[in-house]
């Protein structure tokens, strides 16, 4: 008995830092993809990529499309982190390289669109 208790504090901990670092890295993705997405500026330089803040038409709606993606990847990720299929661990970290990947390139699609 004593074994499955010192067993389930640090398992039920581990999980929860597990959902914080999901939360974190979507949290920080959504941060930047309406970071450079609201228009700030009226006059921006001809440069591409406009820089962060220039009016874009298509920005807005690539960062919501972005922002939909990354949810859907955070939920499935909070999902494998508290439910732990048979104890094990690599489906989560599976699922928290997938979130990083894909909030990098959202972040990289709502930065160069025109």
């Amino acid at each position: 008995m004593t074994g499955t208790a010192s067993r389930g504090r640090p398992a039920r901990i581990g999980r929860w830092l597990g959902i914080a670092a999901a939360t974190g890295v979507a949290a920080t993705a959504w941060t930047g993809y309406w970071w450079l997405a609201v228009p700030r500026y009226d006059v921006c330089p001809a440069v591409l990529p406009a820089p962060a803040g220039c009016r874009s038409a298509d920005r807005v709606s690539t960062a919501t499309g972005w922002t939909a993606v990354v949810a859907a990847l955070l939920l499935a990720t909070v999902v494998l982190a508290a439910v732990r299929p048979r104890g094990r661990w690599w489906p989560f970290g599976l699922g928290m390289v997938a979130l990083g990947l894909v909030a990098l390139w959202g972040l990289w699609a709502v930065r160069y669109t025109f």
